[in-house]
């Protein structure tokens, strides 16, 4: 399987060549964020640290979003959730509130997680289960809702 940084350039080769701007626009920009991970690190990405760039670029979309949204610029809104939506092309599935919730039920009980004082240990183990298929708001929430 290729990585997400191959798929990303080709499908802005390919945005290029259909003349798709907007698409094209956020492809690059994907591109350009993986590239100076990986220089920043002088080494080549992993496909976590691809993901981790990819899931940051949603992050921060969603976030300008809901500025925009509360400032009432609809039109800066828009175009920042289109941009998430070809984001989100490229991330896993992501589990539903009822899976996360029932993941968290599992996953405590299973390391006899018993509280705050868990919480460290169980977000460990979780993110090397998990990562990236799971919002962590609703990951924090299912653990508030086990006590």
């Amino acid at each position: 399987m290729a990585g997400y940084f191959d798929r990303v350039q080709a499908d802005m080769k390919a945005a290029l060549k259909a003349g798709d701007k907007a698409r094209l626009e956020v492809l690059r920009m994907l591109l350009s964020d993986m590239n100076k991970k990986a220089d920043a690190q002088a080494e080549p990405l992993s496909e976590a640290d691809e993901l981790a760039v990819l899931q940051r670029a949603v992050k921060t979309r969603a976030d300008t979003v809901q500025q925009a949204t509360a400032a009432g610029r609809a039109e800066i809104a828009a175009k920042e959730q289109a941009e998430i939506e070809v984001v989100q092309r490229y991330l896993p599935k992501q589990m539903s509130a009822e899976e996360v919730a029932a993941k968290v039920k599992e996953l405590a009980a299973e390391i006899g997680y018993t509280g705050g004082k868990d919480t460290g240990r169980f977000m460990k183990e979780w993110m090397a289960r998990h990562q990236g298929v799971a919002d962590g708001k609703q990951v924090q929430a299912g653990l508030r809702a086990l006590g």
